[in-house]
């Protein structure tokens, strides 16, 4: 008899299945060593999506509460190493979007982080601290997730930010005062995001503006693609 939480894992494994299928992909549910031509050192995924030159290496996980994200650091390590492969963690939310895990993502760039800063000052030198706050968080999160997958840190997909924050974190890539001040703002953009009164935000999107900057100079220093105004 199956657990209810074998029972979810196979319901998302079925489904990502359907819709991979539907793109045109061969699809390999629990797939045996041979069918990923080099050595994973015994780790066993969930799905092997191939289509034409792409080939895609598939963790499902209905919850991300229990995750062990530095053994399946090592495995995304070793996965982009090899050229047209790919590792993806696949939860429970991924399966729900309308977009296909590992199609459709979209570009990044520092510029595009540099645009974001200068819309939000803008917007709240025009009185809309809302909107500022809001276009911040989400240059904020776009950075945090494109630094992850740098990193081969797979945590790139997680909807919740707090998760990718504190990832971040043990992983070295945030300081302690980043790390407290973008937990902090987490408070903040919890009720922003839902619609909801926020009192001196102004201040708030100040502090935010400081740590977008701060992380792009950083990290944009770190790939060599450094956009600074």
């Amino acid at each position: 008899m199956m657990t209810s939480g074998r029972s979810e894992h196979d319901l998302l494994l079925n489904d990502l299945i359907e819709r991979y299928r539907s793109e045109g992909y061969e699809v390999l549910k629990e797939p045996g060593p041979d069918a990923v031509p080099f050595d994973l050192g015994g780790y066993s995924p969930d799905l092997v999506a191939k289509k034409g030159g792409q080939g895609l290496i598939i963790e499902v996980k209905p919850q991300t509460g229990r995750l062990s994200f530095d053994s399946l650091r090592s495995v995304a390590g070793e996965i982009k190493r090899h050229e047209g492969w790919r590792f993806l963690l696949v939860t429970g939310q991924d399966v729900e979007d309308a977009t296909l895990p590992g199609q459709g993502e979209e570009s990044f760039s520092w510029d595009q982080v540099s645009e974001a800063v200068q819309e939000a000052e803008a917007a709240r030198t025009q009185g809309a601290p809302i909107l500022a706050f809001m276009r911040l968080w989400v240059a904020f999160e776009r950075m945090m997730r494109f630094r992850a997958r740098l990193i081969t840190l797979p945590i790139d997909r997680l909807v919740s930010p707090r998760i990718m924050i504190a990832q971040l974190y043990s992983h070295g890539e945030l300081s302690a005062q980043q790390f407290e001040l973008a937990t902090d703002l987490i408070r903040v953009r919890n009720p922003v995001f839902h619609g909801l009164d926020v009192s001196d935000l102004g201040k708030d999107v100040a502090r935010l503006t400081l740590l977008v900057r701060e992380l792009r100079d950083e990290w944009s220093g770190l790939t060599g693609d450094v956009t600074k105004q």
